[in-house]
Formats: C-alpha cells, structure tokens, sequence
C-alpha cells in the first residue's frame, strides 16, 4: 500500500509512461544530470550537519534543554535517509534503472517512509513542547520532563516504523523491457483511498497541530510587546525563530503534498480530472525540494537559535568552551519561560482582580 508522499516520486521511471520521457531531452538532463549533482550536495551537506548538530547537542557538557532530545531524534531521521541518498543517485544516473539489488529497494524505500512520518511527528512533538513551555509553564511542568521527553521519541519511532510497513511489503523490483525498477504494486482503488487518508492524519493534521501551536505563542509573545512596551531582543527573535521553522517546514513539505493530494484524486476518478504529465512533473520539482529538508534543518538551528550555534561552535572548537559563546547559561527557553511564567500569573491577577471587583 503506498502510504508516503516520496515514494510517488521514486517511482516515476518504473510506470508504462518512461519511454515517453526518455524522448524528452529536457527531462533526461533534469534526471539524469541535475538530480545526481543535486542529491549528491544534499548527501554531503546534511551528513555532515546533521553528525555536527547531534554531536554537539549530545556532548555539550552542563544543562540541556528539553527541545533538544526531539532536536536530535529529528537529526538522527534525516541522517538515516540521506545514508541511503547515493542509491536514489545512482537510480536517477541510471535513467531510473534500479541496479542495487532487491533488499536495498525495499530497505531504502522502508527507510524513506520512516524518515517522512517521524520528521513529521518530531516537528509536532518539538511545536507542543514550545507551546507547553510558554503558554502554561507551571502547569506543564509535570509533563516536560526527560523522562517523559525519551519515552514520546520511543512511541514516535515506533509508530513511524509501522506506518512504513506497508511500503516495505509492497514495494519491490518490478522487470520492465528487461530492466530493474524499484517501484510500488499497481495501485487500485482501495490503496488510492487509503493512500488518501493516511496521507491526511500524517502529514496535514500535524501541519495543522503546528501551525495553531505556533500563532498561538506569536499571539502571546505579541501580548506580552504590547502589554510591557519594552523592546526585547530575544523575544523579536524568537518570533523570528518561529517563523522561519515553520515557514522552512511548509515550503519544503507542503508543495509536493499537495501535488500528492492531486494525484491520489486523479487515481480515483475513471476520468482523471488533472493531466498525469502535470502532475508527474510537478512531483519530480517538489520532490527533490522535499528531500532538501533533511539538509537544511541544522543550517537553520545554527543561524537562529544561539545556544545551538554556542554548541556547535564549542563542539568544532573545543578552546573556544570557555570563552564568550559558553559563559551564558540561561538559554533563550529558559529566559522565555521565566518571562511568561511572570506574564501569565500577572493576566491571571488580574482576572481575579476584576472579577471581584464586578461581584
């Protein structure tokens, strides 16, 4: 059953549709040439990253946040896949043609659905956490600890890993023209709807979960501008913070879903609604967008959360430990917290005091 918005993608060569593309010229260089060189830079840059960002958040010596456990979890999702980068590599060199064997179809296709589900669930976990942490800190203390932040990365692994299964079952090297394609079984009805649903509860309700998460601390912080009238740099930044995750999430994920969407309803329809050709080529751009996602999280921490930016550079520069980068160790989490922690309590003195006075 295809469950997974990539694995749409993965599968474009292995459909009765490849000699029409091989025609294309235009399209043979796109996959042929600029998808290796591309896919290639996203396996060095985010390897690498992703290694920096969980070495430096596992090792930093002293407190560490409650994020940072979901951080890492994601850190570890993306390094997994973009391991199994070069055989997409050498899938799209080779024209689609898949030439590494039975198990690593399956294995890497497994891995693929894997990684989309938990970065999707670690997202949402990370966006409840800062919602938790500042709209009722005292009250979610209880909640928002190590313990409990371990054991929601055990349940996200696990309910990635069986979302995956399907794909792991139904996906195998399919023999066209006499040549190896890494594709999916023909899709029927049943799967276009399940596809369908799955695709709802595991990618646009957490994206919902997210973004209501997300405008409701900007709400708060935005209370809190007005209410204090005091220009705090670290409260602009953290609204900048916000933004940037969110709006990096939705411009990697949200286009080829979309175009998912699309295409699962055309699959449903006897008469497709929207051109095949559209929609194949509208998922081969996303696509690669999609798989980007993986690469660029750890570039975005580093640029806009300085306790990451302090641990990565005391992780790659170990002289530096000491210095002005670790002699502050109230991160921006805490020192929001104890901001709001204060901002909530005096709201609700306030509601207290004005309804006595009304009674």
């Amino acid at each position: 059953m295809e469950e997974t918005t990539y694995l749409t993608y993965l599968d474009n060569y292995a459909s009765s549709q490849t000699p029409d593309f091989e025609d294309d010229h235009l399209h043979v260089l796109y996959t042929s040439i600029f998808l290796p060189i591309f896919y290639t830079a996203v396996f060095i840059v985010g390897v690498v990253g992703n290694l920096i960002l969980i070495g430096a958040l596992h090792f930093k010596r002293g407190s560490q946040r409650l994020i940072d456990i979901f951080i890492i979890n994601l850190a570890i999702s993306d390094f997994i896949f973009l391991v199994t980068l070069p055989l997409w590599v050498d899938k799209e060199a080779s024209l689609g043609i898949w030439r590494t064997g039975s198990f690593l179809c399956k294995g890497s296709s497994y891995i693929i659905s894997v990684n989309m589900h938990s970065n999707v669930f670690f997202l949402t976990c990370m966006s409840a956490e800062r919602y938790l942490a500042i709209m009722c800190p005292s009250a979610s203390r209880k909640f928002r600890r190590k313990d409990c932040a371990y054991g929601i990365c055990v349940s996200v692994w696990f309910i990635s890993c069986l979302l995956g299964l399907p794909t792991l079952l139904s996906r195998d090297l399919t023999i066209i023209e006499d040549k190896p394609y890494c594709a999916e079984e023909p899709a029927t009805l049943s799967k276009y709807a399940w596809a369908l649903v799955c695709l709802i509860f595991t990618f646009f309700v957490p994206l919902l979960s997210i973004l209501t998460c997300y405008c409701s601390i900007a709400r708060k912080l935005c209370a809190y501008y007005q209410q204090s009238r005091k220009h705090n740099k670290k409260l602009q930044k953290s609204i900048k913070i916000i933004f940037i995750v969110v709006a990096a999430f939705v411009s990697f994920w949200l286009p080829f879903n979309i175009f998912k969407v699309l295409s699962i309803i055309s699959g449903l329809q006897e008469e497709p609604f929207f051109s095949s050709t559209i929609l194949q080529v509208g998922m081969e751009v996303s696509g690669p967008l999609a798989f980007s996602n993986s690469c660029i999280n750890p570039f975005i921490y580093y640029y806009f959360d300085g306790y990451i930016r302090r641990a990565i550079i005391c992780c790659l520069c170990p002289c530096l430990k000491n210095s002005t980068f670790g002699s502050s160790t109230e991160t921006s989490d805490s020192h929001l917290n104890k901001i709001f922690g204060n901002f909530i309590h005096g709201e609700n003195f306030s509601r207290r005091r004005r309804r006595s006075v009304s009674l």
